[in-house]
């Protein structure tokens, strides 16, 4: 079995980190209603979208990646309780550009997505610790990989005695969370035609 390493994930592993993510998430319900697939350059417009979230999130000290000293198998971006990422990061990591990359009547669908850091602060009002992102590349599925990447995240809720917080689209995600100690809080879609999408916690 290869030996991987947990290393803290650098901006000139961004574009790899990248195509991985756009591996990773390329059947994600919740990518293919903010992203669907008559948009022009749909791959083009989500290497923009997780470059903008790799700039915005890897910045705290808590983003992490295993490779294999080649290849990246996975990365995890763990917001702190002292750490947020507000509209304006968002802007100016150029969040400004997605209705020139967006048909206009997918940009409601935006609208609602954003929308969802307020609920996050309303289900969570105490300091927590946020799982923004957390990508394994398809070849390295049930090998381990997501579990190590959780486990950073997870030692510092403990040590600090700080929740966590994490959203996804996917059962197979939710049954990988509650593996790891996380409940449910609430699930439904979040908006018109928005996939059923579920929020929980691990206290």
């Amino acid at each position: 079995m290869e030996t991987l390493a947990l290393t803290t994930l650098q901006p000139a592993q961004f574009d790899e980190a990248t195509e991985l993510l756009i591996a990773a998430f390329a059947d994600d319900p919740l990518l293919r209603y903010l992203v669907p697939a008559d948009v022009c350059d749909r791959q083009a417009v989500m290497a923009y979208l997780f470059r903008m979230l790799l700039i915005c999130g890897a910045g705290g000290g808590h983003s992490y990646c295993l490779s294999d000293g080649q290849t990246l198998k996975g990365v995890v971006i763990w917001m702190p309780p002292e750490q947020s990422v507000d509209l304006m990061d968002l802007l100016r990591a150029g969040l400004y550009e997605l209705p020139f990359r967006l048909p206009l009547q997918y940009l409601p669908r935006w609208q609602a997505a954003l929308a969802l850091d307020h609920y996050r602060h309303q289900a969570m009002p105490q300091p927590h610790w946020y799982l923004m992102l957390l990508a394994v590349s398809p070849s390295c599925q049930r090998q381990g990989v997501g579990h190590q990447l959780m486990l950073p995240g997870l030692d510092e809720s403990n040590r600090t005695h700080h929740p966590c917080y994490v959203e996804t689209s996917t059962e197979g995600a939710v049954r990988f969370y509650q593996r790891h100690g996380f409940e449910i809080v609430k699930t439904g879609p979040f908006a018109d035609q928005a996939p059923t999408f579920w929020t929980l916690q691990r206290r």
